[in-house]
């Protein structure tokens, strides 16, 4: 019992630590809203996400999931986060930025694990983004009902050293779109019949919903997989990151 108690002890420390590396703020931009949710399945998970002010005008924002569950995961996130943190300061374009993080996470992952990552640069006054996909679940940019997804990048982080270099892509932002960033714990989330509540039901909600500000778009989000999860354990890591 005594055991059990100190590792429980140390769990709650860990997940304190956890929770530190998560944004403290979010930075503001006077054209956008940001608004992010981070739950994880056990005490500590190896969900991510990051939003770092670059200048006056710029904002990075990143969303990660590292396969697996629990103190695993969780060391890995936390290496993730402190090599966004190294590489955001070196100032490269988002491109080789890309090809980097992904080296240091294959020198630093054993064989099976894996990284899906998605981070962008989003300028105010050109009110546009730049992003890189390395394997994540696509972000959905809405506009006038319609659903683009945010593909563009190269594969997931850590399966090897870079040798295709990533790609980016630039999108012109429009007043009114809104961009949703999830991990797979949303749209793979169980309830009891072990029915997942699937991208479907994601994009349907979204045209709906695309229209209120990021809070509320994200407060929908969460309510809709709460009531479809209803009674179910959450069986993963749920984070979602909305850029209005």
């Amino acid at each position: 019992t005594l055991e059990k108690q100190r590792l429980e002890k140390d769990l709650e420390t860990a997940r304190n630590i956890q929770n530190n590396l998560l944004p403290k703020s979010i930075p503001l931009l006077p054209n956008f809203e940001i608004s992010a949710f981070n739950k994880s399945a056990r005490m500590v998970g190896g969900d991510y996400y990051d939003i770092v002010k670059l200048d006056d005008n710029r904002i990075l924002f990143a969303i990660a999931d590292v396969s697996g569950k629990g103190v695993p995961a969780a060391l890995l996130m936390a290496n993730i986060q402190a090599f966004l943190k190294s590489i955001v300061k070196m100032k490269l374009p988002l491109a080789e930025a890309t090809d980097l993080m992904n080296d240091l996470v294959a020198e630093n992952t054993t064989m099976g694990s894996f990284i899906t990552f998605f981070w962008g640069i989003l300028d105010n006054s050109k009110k546009e983004i730049i992003y890189v996909n390395a394997g994540h679940n696509p972000p959905l940019l809405l506009r006038n009902g319609e659903i683009t997804k945010l593909r563009k990048g190269g594969m997931i982080l850590g399966v090897m050293q870079t040798v295709v270099p990533y790609l980016t892509e630039t999108v012109q932002l429009q007043t009114g779109d809104a961009i949703i960033l999830f991990t797979d714990g949303i749209t793979e989330a169980m309830n009891e019949k072990w029915e997942e509540y699937s991208d479907e039901r994601l994009e349907l909600l979204a045209r709906e919903k695309y229209q209120e500000s990021s809070n509320n778009i994200l407060s929908h989000i969460k309510c809709s997989v709460d009531d479809f999860t209803h009674g179910a354990e959450q069986s993963d890591d749920i984070t979602s990151l909305v850029i209005k």
